[in-house]
């Protein structure tokens, strides 16, 4: 009797570490899970930009910044007025443009291209990087596709 007693009792104690353990786990990994979210949740959405255009512009490229956590394309743009600004453009993260075969040295200050974008919705010059023609004839698209209609659009990562 007193053998099986003690035996009742250290079987108890181990469901209870073990019920101790699973809960340890559960708690670690929902803190993992949390913050792994974080910086999902930093990100911007794209409201900022009218999705339902597709522009067109000419210019010179100034500065092209392959960077994290997006690369951005300046260019500068002859206005109807005859004068000069610089317009941004945002593109994806290196990664996802570096998958579809952009390099630092893709665009060159001095190049003459003609980019598509999604224009910002406030009318600011600038928006959301699409596509560009390069003075040799090549196309480059971002990561959203190169909202052309030419089906040329890559799923995002």
């Amino acid at each position: 009797m007193f053998l099986t007693a003690r035996i009742g009792r250290m079987m108890l104690r181990a469901r209870i570490m073990e019920a101790m353990m699973t809960r340890r786990a559960l708690t670690l990994m929902g803190i993992a899970a949390a913050l792994g979210a974080a910086p999902a949740l930093a990100h911007h959405s794209f409201a900022i930009f009218d999705q339902s255009k597709v522009l067109y512009a000419s210019g010179t490229v100034k500065e092209f910044e392959l960077v994290n956590p997006h690369a951005w394309l300046h260019v500068d743009i002859v206005g109807r007025d005859g004068k000069t600004a610089t317009w941004s453009f945002e593109a994806g993260s290196v990664a996802q443009l570096a998958s579809l075969g952009w390099k630092n040295d893709s665009f060159k200050v001095g190049d003459k291209v003609e980019v598509g974008y999604r224009p910002m919705r406030d009318g600011s010059r600038g928006g959301q990087f699409m596509s560009a023609k390069l003075p040799n004839g090549q196309t480059l698209c971002s990561n959203r596709g190169c909202g052309d209609g030419s089906g040329k659009i890559l799923p995002a990562f």
